[in-house]
């Protein structure tokens, strides 16, 4: 008898340790960004960041600050497949470091990851 509750405990917490492990992994990852992390956009307009899910367009986005920390005008969009976040600067962005802080929400779970990305434009 006491083997039989050993095995339906261990069954129990390997199932809740299941559950908290997919939950977990439910959240929008950032898996690319173009510019990369301390690198150089491609374009000096247009930035892109790929998560690793589907993210709410209402929800997420992004702000653009130089390096004294003032706020570079842009606006945002989630692409096609709803993973991908555009961030497009009003006037190509001027020499110098920049500071790219960002938050998505995964459409599915509702829950809010949030990270940045410091690159330099030459």
């Amino acid at each position: 008898m006491k083997t039989v509750q050993t095995l339906a405990s261990a069954a129990l917490a390997l199932t809740f340790a299941l559950g908290f492990a997919a939950e977990a992994s439910a959240h929008a990852k950032l898996v690319k960004s173009d510019p990369a992390e301390k690198g150089q956009p491609t374009d000096k307009k247009n930035l892109e960041l790929t998560f690793s899910e589907a993210i709410s367009g209402k929800l997420s986005g992004a702000e653009l600050k130089d390096a004294k920390g003032a706020k570079v005008a842009t606006t945002s969009m989630v692409d096609q497949d709803n993973k991908g976040l555009m961030v497009m600067a009003k006037e190509p962005l001027k020499p110098g470091d920049y500071k790219l802080a960002w938050h998505a929400v995964a459409s599915d779970d509702g829950h809010r990851t949030t990270g940045t990305v410091t690159f330099s434009v030459k």
